[in-house]
């Protein structure tokens, strides 16, 4: 009787299946998030355009554009960061990794990327809790326009549990790094050893 080789133990590729799965809805929720970004980012264009005509033509300004731009600014700030850190678009201080060679690069770019993954799912967490009070209570933005603050800190909770999944997918990507130059220096050292 033959051993059945081909279970899921014994294939390394079953256990990627369900991330594999995962990324391009992960992708295309950030792509939608970094597009309305962008949209919010054209009003707040127009908004301020059309505040300096009303000041500046009319002298009759009105004060609910400063507000809404000043909550479109944040908005956009945490609908746009999952989608910049995809594109590795954060300031990086790379002088001490510069004299490192690859494989311990990939060492520190995974635990970095844990670290970073555990830290925005903590944050999610939190301003999730924080979040539904706001929501419970219903506190408002003492502002000219009272809208619920929990509409505001809503995106906050979304944009950290995004860049928690980034952070993890980007891990995973540092860790197949670590196990291909492992492996490369291995075949190297026995070719090497090959041909003495």
């Amino acid at each position: 009787m033959t051993e059945n080789r081909n279970t899921p133990m014994s294939n390394p590729d079953v256990s990627n299946k369900i991330p594999r799965r995962a990324v391009p809805v992960l992708d295309r929720i950030i792509d939608l998030f970094a597009g309305a970004a962008g949209v919010l980012l054209v009003l707040i264009m127009f908004l301020v355009s059309y505040l300096v005509m009303m000041r500046y033509f009319l002298g009759r300004p009105p004060g609910w554009v400063v507000e809404i731009c000043q909550y479109m600014i944040f908005v956009l700030t945490f609908l746009g960061a999952p989608w910049l850190l995809r594109k590795r678009g954060h300031v990086a201080v790379d002088i001490v990794l510069s004299c490192l060679n690859q494989k311990a690069n990939q060492v520190i770019a995974m635990f970095t990327s844990l670290v970073g993954m555990m830290i925005s799912f903590f944050l999610a967490w939190y301003s999730g809790r924080s979040t539904w009070q706001h929501f419970v209570e219903g506190i408002p933005v003492i502002e000219i326009l009272r809208i619920p603050k929990a509409l505001l800190l809503a995106f906050i909770p979304v944009s950290f549990l995004l860049l928690g999944f980034e952070f993890l997918r980007q891990a995973n990507d540092h860790r197949r790094g670590f196990r291909e130059t492992a492996a490369e220096s291995s075949e190297n050292r026995n070719h090497k050893a090959g041909g003495e």
